[in-house]
């Protein structure tokens, strides 16, 4: 049974639509900053809000602020190289690398609520750490591991280069990111499963607003508008689901199984369905921040696409209600 909700949320994500090729032009002529996942007006807002006591924003920030990634003693654990196997096995630097990226967001989050600069100091330290530290991600989980990590690091790198300032290391940062983050995530994985590929362009496409590099915002853009209509069923693709431009995937025998068996489709199911809610998860909330990014760059992925070549209609108007 699919909730009114989650299937808004399908729907709205399944009207971006795949073109035939792997590039765009959609990069913005100049960048808005802070401009991953979250705003300057959208922060403005929380803030007032919390700054009010309202409801729920005040719990939300108290829950934040209690939780181990707004420690202010918090330790910072880089590595130079971060080695990650299938099923944590090893785990060599990842759970570190993740969670300090998430507290460098938490921290920054935290001196834009309060203005308190012990918080953004906390930030750049940990951003500070890394960048002079990790030359490498390897072992079977290497991309998606980078994908995690990448998702927060330029989060955190917005807020405290564009509106705090005074960030001495923020070029050797920005190196870090293009050098190492970069060659992992960039160009995507075609026959991986649709939660690592999505999460890849998350990554990509925050990191390429804030090197403001429109060449590899346009090849995340491009990637991502063939990813998820091969993550998303819709009935209009016909009998089978599509299948991600390049990819080795074609025979109706392997589409079923690249689906984890699911032989019978409807609208809103997604490559992972069948896999577990957790994957399916990690998909769809990569590609929500995907598009709200690019709507702070001024592209709207959220309804029609007008840079696709076949678009979906807007999923607000086509929502299946189960």
């Amino acid at each position: 049974m699919v909730t009114r909700s989650c299937a808004v949320l399908i729907a709205l994500l399944a009207s971006l639509i795949a073109p035939a090729t792997t590039t765009a032009t959609a990069a913005p002529a100049t960048f808005t900053h802070p401009g991953v996942v979250v705003s300057r007006p959208q922060l403005d807002f929380v803030r007032a809000k919390v700054q009010a006591g309202a409801q729920p924003w005040k719990t939300a920030y108290d829950r934040m602020m209690a939780s181990k990634y707004a420690d202010l003693n918090r330790v910072p654990k880089p590595r130079a190289v971060v080695e990650c196997g299938s099923y944590s096995n090893p785990n060599l630097g990842c759970t570190d690398e993740r969670e300090d990226a998430i507290a460098a967001y938490t921290m920054s989050l935290a001196w834009y609520m309060t203005r308190d600069d012990r918080y953004a100091q906390k930030a750049i330290q940990l951003m500070d750490v890394w960048s002079a530290t990790i030359r490498d991600h390897t072992g079977s989980n290497a991309p998606l591991q980078t994908a995690w990590s990448a998702s927060s690091w330029p989060k955190a790198a917005e807020i405290i280069e564009h509106v705090r300032g005074n960030w001495p290391n923020s070029g050797r940062f920005a190196t870090m990111l293009r050098d190492v983050y970069l060659p992992e995530i960039g160009n995507g994985r075609v026959d991986t499963a649709g939660n690592w590929e999505l999460s890849m362009m998350e990554a990509t496409l925050g990191i390429a607003v804030f090197l403001e590099d429109r060449a590899v915002y346009d090849r995340a853009v491009g990637i991502f508008r063939g990813r998820l209509p091969a993550f998303i069923y819709l009935t209009g693709d016909g009998a089978l689901p599509k299948t991600r431009p390049g990819s080795a995937v074609d025979a109706r025998d392997e589409i079923i199984s690249y689906w984890y068996g699911q032989d019978t489709f409807v609208d809103g199911l997604t490559q992972e369905t069948c896999r577990d809610f957790t994957h399916t998860a990690y998909g769809l909330a990569a590609a929500a921040h995907f598009a709200e990014t690019a709507r702070h760059q001024g592209q709207d992925l959220w309804g029609r696409d007008p840079g696709a070549d076949a678009p979906r209609v807007g999923i607000a108007h086509e929502v299946p209600e189960r």
